[in-house]
């Protein structure tokens, strides 16, 4: 069960999820060896890795640019959507918008700063390195992120190849914080399903789940792990760990701001799409390829 209190029924795509059907993230332990942790859990939940403050500085930053759009109203900080937008009025170019907003140096001294760049090193043992691109998201009341892996879409380079989820500011649990299905990184018929799928070449497989997180946890007898997040919080998982957000069922109209990384081991080959002063990213749309590039009115795919 769930150790924090849910004052409403968590929903995916709208739908209820059962309460039975929820568990909590297991706090990492800083101290102890990350990489056995990872391999049991499939996730590590580093509570305060980076400093709360250049994670406020990172969100008011993010949440300035999309002001200026009028998506958000003032103050920035507090994340308030207005229900409408002026970015693609204002700008014709959304990718070259977005890559803007995503390059951020306060964002980017959080999400590849000395801090987590340390603790990936101690994870891989040797000195870490990340992608140049991030996938920066801000999702509005309403909108999640559908259940998929990570595998198929950035699987060109190296196999110890980590996601880092950063919350930028607070998210509750009815704000859509991230989950993880509990044990998806040990199940072979995964592998079997997405190992060397590459979206990129093969447009026409999707790379994400069909199935409903819910259902698939009830089919496996399994649960959804998740947790509130603090600014400072960071989770991160393997290629293999199947993962999705819950509904943001804010009442206030505020948005969830996240943003990814990668990182791997710096001596490791690392996927080109991704790398370089100009990544292309998927299909060469560069940060174009995101559907956060769009207004935030707009429709949502799945990256």
């Amino acid at each position: 069960m769930l150790r924090e209190q849910v004052s409403k029924p968590l929903k995916i795509q709208g739908r209820e999820v059962q309460s039975d059907m929820i568990g909590s993230l297991r706090d990492a332990n800083r101290n102890g060896d990350l990489k056995e942790q990872l391999l049991r859990d499939g996730y590590l939940l580093l509570r305060g890795l980076h400093d709360p403050q250049a994670v406020q500085a990172a969100r008011i930053e993010i949440l300035q640019r999309l002001v200026e759009v009028e998506e958000i109203v003032e103050p920035a900080g507090a994340g308030i959507a207005t229900g409408r937008s002026k970015r693609a009025e204002m700008h014709s170019d959304l990718g070259t918008f977005w890559r803007s907003v995503s390059e951020g140096r306060a964002l980017r001294d959080v999400i590849n700063g000395p801090r987590i760049t340390q603790a990936m090193s101690d994870l891989f043992g040797e000195p870490a390195a990340h992608f140049t691109f991030a996938w920066l998201r801000v999702m509005t009341a309403g909108r999640a992120s559908p259940l998929h892996i990570d595998h198929p879409y950035m699987n060109r380079g190296s196999n110890a190849l980590v996601t880092c989820w950063s919350p930028m500011g607070s998210v509750s649990l009815d704000e859509g914080p991230l989950f993880i299905v509990e044990g998806s990184h040990t199940w072979p018929e995964l592998r079997v399903q997405f190992e060397g799928l590459d979206v990129d070449r093969e447009p026409n497989r999707p790379g994400h789940l069909k199935e409903s997180a819910a259902d698939l946890a009830r089919d496996k007898g399994t649960r959804l792990l998740t947790t509130s997040f603090q600014p400072g919080d960071c989770l991160v998982f393997g290629m293999f760990t199947a993962h999705a957000a819950f509904d943001n069922c804010s009442t206030s109209g505020r948005v969830r701001v996240s943003c990814d990384t990668r990182f791997q081991p710096a001596s490791d080959v690392m996927d080109e799409r991704f790398s370089g002063p100009n990544p292309p990213a998927h299909g060469g749309l560069g940060y174009g390829c995101l559907s956060a590039a769009k207004p935030l009115t707009g429709e949502q795919s799945l990256r």
